[in-house]
């Protein structure tokens, strides 16, 4: 089933992210303006509901992404996940922090961990992290780390790779950031490569899946392989619930083709490009791969 938006026609999700708390410093930054607060056990619940029953919105899901600072201590966050689960719920996906792991009692119905790794400026201490890990290693909770490839973080990313894989990661995704109004300009492409080129091998071969995130395939040269499509999703926050919930692409962040893309032979797989980066100074162009 499709859902028609202002940048065309896209699959309806069947995964529903519920942001349950108005801050989030550690996420991967994306287009989402902040909440004016925190959904109560209420509005997750009656949210659970909605996009579980057969609407017209759609398909009911059955995925689940929580997030919010300190999530991992609300109170309710067993009951709602249970509640979930009743519903038909089969994956349960708990987006955390640092704060999150370090002493982390086990959850029962929480699939995955995703932990933003970055070290740096804004990012987290080297120390925090490996404890994270370490905190997950003994609550026996499988964990993917998130690697930023933001402008301030590029030179500390290998060092970050290094800190997911001694962790036990189960994947690794390098994720080139989203536009979100800021003052800071990523790294061009070529920047970003050459990290790469440092980043990857640290992961690639130790039984740890690998994606990239953020660029199109045909900037991806010989690390295109590790390119990964993003699943869409629907967005609740405080403010955008029920019926006005959001379409996380491209209500959150809008990925766009150009004409070259018809031709490409990694189309399907691909997201496309960021349109506010297209343009930069440094990056290539658009261009179709061949197969």
């Amino acid at each position: 089933m499709l859902a028609w938006t202002p940048a065309g026609a896209v699959p309806r999700p069947r995964t529903l992210q519920l942001r349950l708390h108005r801050a989030y410093p550690d996420r991967v930054a994306a287009g989402a303006p902040p909440p004016s607060r925190g959904l109560s056990t209420e509005e997750v619940a009656a949210n659970l509901r909605w996009f579980t029953a057969v609407s017209p919105r759609g398909l009911p899901v059955d995925a689940l992404v929580v997030s919010g600072q300190g999530v991992a201590a609300r109170p309710d966050l067993s009951e709602l996940v249970g509640l979930a689960r009743s519903l038909g719920v089969r994956r349960v996906i708990l987006h955390v922090g640092v704060e999150d792991l370090g002493g982390l009692v086990p959850i029962a119905g929480i699939d995955r961990y995703v932990l933003p790794v970055r070290l740096g400026p804004e990012g987290a201490e080297a120390v925090a992290l490996a404890a994270a890990f370490a905190g997950a290693r003994a609550a026996g909770a499988p964990v993917d780390a998130n690697v930023s490839l933001a402008r301030t973080a590029l030179p500390f990313v290998p060092a970050a790779a290094g800190i997911a894989r001694d962790g036990g990661a189960a994947t690794v995704t390098f994720t080139y950031p989203f536009p979100t109004g800021g003052p800071e300009a990523p790294p061009t492409v070529p920047e970003a490569l050459a990290v790469l080129a440092d980043a990857v091998p640290i992961v690639v071969g130790e039984g740890i899946g690998v994606a990239i995130k953020g660029l199109p395939a045909c900037w991806l040269g010989r690390y295109a392989p590790y390119l990964r499509k993003s699943a869409n999703r629907w967005y609740v926050d405080a403010d955008h619930q029920l019926g006005a919930a959001l379409l996380f692409f491209p209500g959150v962040v809008a990925f766009a083709k150009a004409d070259a893309c018809r031709f490409c032979a990694a189309d399907a797989g691909c997201d496309g490009f960021l349109p506010a980066w297209g343009g930069q100074p440094g990056n290539p162009p658009i261009r179709p791969v061949e197969a």
